[in-house]
């Protein structure tokens, strides 16, 4: 951690983080297919599934068109994860 900077997690954070993992192995996706579907890094997906990145907007939009869902479903706080490994698929 930088010195002088707090480290931030705030609820809504949390909530969006859990969200990406129901609806991630609800479609049955490892974290590094999930990444290639995004175009980008399963450490990426890692930092947004620990609540570790603060996701845009935009990227919120992003990221409900992969999963095909309304934006506003990925901020419900009404969804559980059971699981949140799914084995990476071989190639």
């Amino acid at each position: 951690m930088v010195k002088g900077v707090a480290k931030i997690s705030t609820k809504a954070r949390q909530i969006l983080a859990n969200n990406i993992v129901y609806y991630r192995v609800k479609n049955n996706w490892s974290q590094e297919y999930f990444a290639e579907l995004l175009g980008t890094s399963p450490g990426y997906v890692s930092e947004m599934e620990n609540a570790k990145r603060n996701i845009s907007i935009d990227y919120i939009d992003h990221l409900a068109n992969i999963f095909k869902i309304e934006p506003h479903e990925l901020l419900s706080n009404s969804l559980t994860v059971s699981k949140r490994r799914i084995p990476k698929r071989k190639r």
